[in-house]
């Protein structure tokens, strides 16, 4: 199988299973990303398995990809059953093996539980599998963590950002690639380029409700531009309130009533509105919008929100978190970058796009270019992968001919 397959028909290339815990309509950086890149492995010729716990999970409109669940991979009911690992490792052997898989890339399968990895990990020899795993995230201090993977195990290990792969290293002791995700820059180059005119302008903050994105924050900086009459025209603010979406910790339970609460103390209801949308609605969104804000509370490991504003030739507003510095690597250029938790700052910059359509029109047609050159998932992240998995799959056979990998393609 041809590995080097460039638009071909489905099954010109070699087959490529991801592996993740949930899977659009559910909402999230992890699925938007999977979602974009499946698609874009397909229009390479190879053949896709997505394999996820997403119940109702959909399938993407590209020939070529193929979507299987498993209730074991649910992110509501992992880790409550002792008997997940047995029938994963008995549904993988029978989903890989029978498809012919040779690559499986996982997606933050060190958290939650290590049915998963093990599973993988136990039918690695057996299968001849080439094994890799992408951390998207991290919780805990320095030494706390451990990962669901061996890493002896795993063949290629990749971290989001440098910020995420500090994090590998400090907290589970795993030393990962630094790998940017990037995004499918089409459908938000397709947007046109900001208005110049001055007009009542609209705030968009695309991410989860819930309280570490900095909803409140945003809110907080809309009511000091509202009250102290900041701009020339009166802003509008648009949250992202997408009822399927990731929710590790129970966050959202009750985050949109305080939040809501708090909009109505602070007489700020004819500026707000709490919008629906999924991953294909985003362009619309990004096009109806003359600033991007995320003012993120925690540490980001990455945040491919604000590139996705940027390839839309939109200005953005982010706080200096985690690895979004990384993406917004020009204060003032593509992009502002602010102090966190600080709405004063966030109004400032807010307030100044707000009224400075021409900077801002500036601004985001430079950030356009920035993600073109950096963050291209078609032409930089697709093609960098393909080299990894050719050369990862490569040195899994050189091993198995030398006799080091034994069983390789038997059934389990």
């Amino acid at each position: 199988m041809d590995l080097d397959a460039q638009d071909q028909s489905p099954g010109a290339g070699v087959h490529i299973a991801l592996v993740h815990w949930s899977f659009p309509p559910c909402v999230g950086g992890v699925e938007s990303h999977l979602w974009d890149y499946s698609r874009l492995l397909a229009r390479r010729g190879h053949r896709v398995t997505v394999l996820t716990g997403t119940p109702g999970a959909q399938t993407p409109d590209q020939p070529g990809v193929e979507l299987l669940t498993h209730p074991a991979l649910d992110l509501a009911r992992v880790e409550r059953d002792p008997g997940d690992l047995r029938r994963l490792t008995r549904w993988f052997a029978d989903v890989l093996g029978e498809r012919g898989v040779r690559v499986v890339h996982g997606h933050n399968l060190h958290h939650f539980s290590d049915a998963p990895a093990k599973a993988l990990q136990a039918l690695r020899g057996p299968l001849g599998l080439v094994l890799c795993h992408t951390y998207h995230s991290i919780w805990g201090a320095p030494g706390s963590g451990r990962s669901a993977l061996t890493a002896a195990e795993w063949d290629g290990h990749y971290a989001v950002s440098e910020f995420l792969r500090t994090a590998c290293a400090d907290v589970l002791g795993v030393r990962a690639e630094r790998t940017y995700l990037g995004i499918d820059t089409a459908p938000y180059t397709a947007v046109a380029p900001l208005d110049g005119a001055p007009r009542q302008g609209t705030v968009l903050l695309p991410a989860r409700l819930i309280p570490d994105k900095g909803a409140m924050l945003a809110v907080a900086a809309l009511d000091l531009i509202v009250k102290r009459r900041m701009c020339a025209f009166e802003p509008r603010l648009v949250l992202t309130d997408t009822r399927r979406t990731v929710d590790f910790h129970g966050e959202k339970i009750g985050f949109r009533e305080s939040l809501e609460k708090e909009i109505e103390k602070r007489d700020l209801k004819p500026y707000v509105d709490f919008v629906e949308a999924g991953v294909e609605q985003m362009p619309d969104l990004y096009a109806e919008s003359t600033v991007v804000v995320y003012p993120s509370l925690f540490d980001e490991p990455m945040g491919l929100a604000p590139l996705e504003a940027m390839a839309a030739a939109r200005p953005v507003v982010v706080t200096r978190m985690g690895g979004l510095d990384e993406g917004v690597d020009a204060d003032g250029v593509i992009g502002y970058l602010v102090p966190h938790r600080n709405a004063e700052h966030v109004a400032a910059r807010l307030a100044e796009l707000l009224d400075d359509r021409e900077t801002g029109r500036r601004m985001g047609l430079r950030g356009r270019d920035h993600v073109r050159d950096h963050f291209d998932l078609r032409e930089i992240y697709l093609e960098r992968m393909r080299e990894e998995y050719r050369t990862l799959l490569s040195r899994a056979d050189g091993a198995s001919a030398g006799g080091t990998r034994t069983g390789a393609r038997a059934g389990v």
